[in-house]
Order: structure tokens, then sequence, then C-alpha cells
């Protein structure tokens, strides 16, 4: 009768099974539902695995890391007891990646540990807080594609940390990318602060996403030049004043098959503009006419163009 007493206390029988291997009760219909999509083999529709972490959906650490992703602290802290094993580096990895401070700190106190991608996405994807927690109190660093990302992604006030805090630093890349996405202040910053450089990429992107200010700046502070592809990307897209630039300032031309980059994309303009000032190609009528026909039917627009 004791032992049936003792059974019967429901805070006693709680206590007891705190020790006991397996998950709790309120995780039950977490690792259920991830066991039958793990069953059906189907994927996360929300979530990739590579934002998740995890190999695939028959990854033990799938459900942790949802969590993770989420910001459901609570949750995490559940598994972490009594389900230990599934904690690796890359649970932090993963809070660093989502900005999930919280969940970064309560694991770093426990004693885990995390690689440098963990500073590293955190810097790609924004997480300025994230990166200052990592530096200040994690010894793993980052390596220079934390520079390169927040660069690329346009998070100045980050370059500007890892310039002055760390030393790993980063590549032309940096540069480069910032060029293509449109982000002056940190090309200038870049620039004016480091050593790097870019390469004649960084115009050539500038050029053919519509940049005009970054290519104006390059063309004046830097040495790297561009390529004919600065003004065959920038006739592709649309970009006029781009070219009409490119035209005055620099000596690298287009390429021949420029004009009927623009013509297909229906730039008639632009087409007009490199056929009057460059060689392009001389076959342009017989390769587009069909085409051109078909587009002067159906868009009056572009009934002006003559190509001499």
């Amino acid at each position: 009768m004791a032992s049936l007493a003792c059974l019967s206390d429901r805070d006693l029988v709680a206590c007891i099974v705190q020790f006991q291997h397996g998950i709790y009760d309120s995780l039950r219909h977490r690792f259920h539902a991830w066991k039958l999509k793990k069953e059906l083999k189907q994927k996360d529709q929300e979530h990739t695995y590579r934002d998740l972490f995890v190999l695939d959906h028959f990854d033990r650490r799938y459900v942790l890391h949802e969590a993770i992703l989420q910001g459901e602290l609570d949750i995490v802290m559940q598994i972490e007891r009594c389900q230990v094993d599934l904690v690796t580096c890359a649970a932090m990895d993963c809070a660093a990646r989502h900005g999930q401070l919280k969940i970064l700190s309560f694991l770093h106190t426990i004693g885990y540990a995390c690689t440098t991608k963990a500073m590293d996405l955190a810097a790609i994807h924004g997480h300025f807080d994230i990166v200052c927690f990592l530096h200040k109190y994690r010894i793993e660093g980052c390596s220079v594609n934390a520079m390169i990302g927040a660069a690329e992604n346009g998070f100045l006030d980050i370059v500007a940390f890892l310039h002055q805090y760390r030393t790993e630093g980063c590549t032309s890349r940096a540069m480069d990318y910032a060029s293509r996405n449109g982000h002056l202040n940190i090309v200038q910053f870049l620039h004016f602060n480091r050593q790097e450089g870019c390469s004649s990429i960084a115009m050539d992107f500038a050029a053919a996403h519509g940049h005009l200010d970054i290519v104006k700046f390059l063309n004046t502070n830097r040495t790297e030049g561009c390529s004919t592809y600065a003004m065959d990307g920038a006739a592709r897209n649309g970009h006029f004043h781009v070219v009409k630039y490119l035209n005055a300032h620099r000596q690298e031309g287009c390429s021949r098959k420029a004009a009927v980059y623009a013509l297909r994309q229906g730039h008639n303009e632009i087409a007009t503009f490199l056929h009057d000032n460059y060689q392009v190609d001389a076959t342009i009528h017989r390769k587009l006419r069909r085409p051109f026909t078909k587009r002067r039917v159906h868009h009056r627009s572009h009934l002006p163009l003559i190509l001499r």
C-alpha cells in the first residue's frame, strides 16, 4: 500500500521522472510531429535544412534547432535538460545566425561551444548585438567572411566594428560585393580605411546594376578600372545613364554583342547609341529582324528605332 501511495503522489512521480532518460511530456508533441515528418519524408516548407543547421529530416537535432530559430528559450532549456546529446556547437551557430541572443547567452553560460561560423553568420545577417557578444565572451573569432558578408549586405556598423576590434580583415571581395549591391558608404569606408582594395569586378558590378554613384567614385578614386562587361551589363539592364558615363570617362568600351543585349531587352535607345558609337555586331539586323518585327507589331513604342 505504501508503494501505491507513492505512485499516487503526482508531485513525487514528477520528481522521479525528471531523472529518467527520455523527453518531457511537454515536448512529446514536438518530437511526434518531427517523427511523423521524418516517416513521411516531408521537407519543411518554411525553413531549409541549411537554416536549421541540420543535415536532413532524419537529423535528431531538428526539434532543438527549430526551437532555436523560433526563439523559444524555454523549449531549448527543456530539451537541453532531457536530451543533452542533441546540443552541439551547431546550436550556438544556429542561434547566432538567427539573432537569438538570449538563447546564445544561455548556451554560452552553461558551457557549450560554437565555431567561427557563429560570428561570420551574425555579421552577414546584420545581428550587431550577437557580433559584440561573441567578440566579448567567446574565443572562436570569425573569418574574413564576416566583414565580406557585412559589406555585401550593407551593414556599415558591423564592418566598422570588425575593422576596429577584430584582426581577421577581409579580401577585395568586400568592396566588390558592396559595389554590386549599391552600398556607397561601405565602398568609401573600405577605400579610406583598409588596404584590400577591390578588383575590376567592382566597377563591372556597379555599372551592371545601375549604381552610377559608385561607378563615379571608383573611377575617381581607384585604379582597378573595369572591363567591357561594365557597359555590356549596363546596356543589357537598361541603365542608359551609366552607359553614357562609361562612354565619356572610360576607355574599355563594350563588346560587339552589347547592342544585341540591349535590343533583346527592349532598350532600343541604348542599342542605337551603341550602334552609333561602337563597333557592334554587324549582323544585328539579320539576327534580330524577326523578333524585332514582332515587337513592332505588338509594341508601337518601339517603332522609332532605326539602326543605320
